[in-house]
């Protein structure tokens, strides 16, 4: 009996996905060659927004030709991430255009809404529903609509699965250099250990300094390496830190801005970084200060 009613349960599912199956099918309407779900491209795009059921998950904005974070933070982003959402964005083409009511595809209250504006004041919404049922030419689905049109399309899973955010989202777009300031454009660089001032220039012919002293250039390489290359290997979402307690800090001077750097107790193996005296809980690991402080130590000696 137990057999019996397990085969009658599999089979009504097997019925089930067979009559969406066929309703899919027969709902479908052929695809034109030109299959694209939006016509403008990734350097039009000014503003980005991704929602899960109804709440604001991260905001991106671009200034010049660099993208920052401005929700739930403000921070610079990665741009290369930020551009692997534009290159999924732009590039979205669909398989299928289906009929019916939103309900059916998830539609009505969709998962994921993916929203942005363009540098001419053009604003656009992807709406992401269910997942199919049916593979296209092997390949996984999602179903979606634009605020543009009141069709019904079948996306690829692959194309749309990175707006699908996942733990630790955050930290992953943001930028995790602590330094911005590119290497070549350094010309001061100012260090503070233990109540004590080390302050490197750089000079007219481009050799570096210490209290007048011309340091050895591979040895400054290996400073300032170090110091570029830093970079933040976590985040404690919701902690903010306002204050730093370890003695060591150093600013880097680029050609228009300053960055100061300093740090705070976090444990035995990362310490938080505050950048102009502010962090929203990034952190570093200890052994990458401690590569700073020695290269830093070869050119005090």
């Amino acid at each position: 009996m137990k057999i019996f009613k397990t085969t009658v349960i599999l089979l009504l599912i097997l019925v089930l996905l067979g009559g969406y199956y066929f309703y899919e099918l027969k709902t479908s309407k052929p695809v034109k060659e030109d299959n694209k779900i939006f016509t403008f491209k990734k350097e039009d795009v000014a503003s980005l927004k991704i929602e899960k059921q109804g709440k604001a998950l991260i905001s991106f904005q671009k200034e010049g030709n660099d993208w920052y974070i401005t929700s739930p933070v403000s921070y610079k982003a990665d741009s290369i991430y930020v551009d692997e959402l534009l290159d999924n964005l732009t590039s979205l083409t669909f398989d299928r255009k289906l009929e019916g009511d939103l309900f059916t595809y998830g539609l009505e209250k969709p998962s994921y809404v993916v929203e942005g504006r363009l540098k001419n004041g053009y604003t656009y919404s992807l709406m992401i529903g269910n997942k199919s049922p049916v593979k296209e030419n092997y390949m996984e689905g999602y179903y979606i609509r634009t605020d543009k049109s009141n069709e019904i399309y079948r996306v690829n899973a692959s194309s749309i699965e990175n707006f699908f955010l996942t733990n630790n989202y955050l930290y992953k777009y943001m930028e995790k250099f602590v330094v911005t300031v590119p290497k070549n454009e350094i010309k001061k660089l100012v260090f503070y250990e233990n109540g004590k001032e080390f302050q490197f220039k750089k000079d007219e012919k481009g050799n570096w300094q210490l209290d007048g002293k011309t340091l050895k250039q591979e040895e400054m390489d290996n400073l300032l390496d170090s110091i570029v290359l830093l970079q933040i290997n976590g985040l404690d979402e919701g902690k903010n830190v306002v204050s730093a307690d370890r003695p060591f800090a150093f600013d880097v001077y680029g050609k228009d801005k300053v960055e100061r750097i300093s740090f705070a107790k976090k444990d035995e193996n990362n310490e938080y970084v505050l950048i102009d005296g502010k962090s929203i809980g990034q952190y570093v690991s200890l052994k990458d200060i401690n590569s700073i402080k020695n290269n830093l130590d070869k050119l005090i000696k």
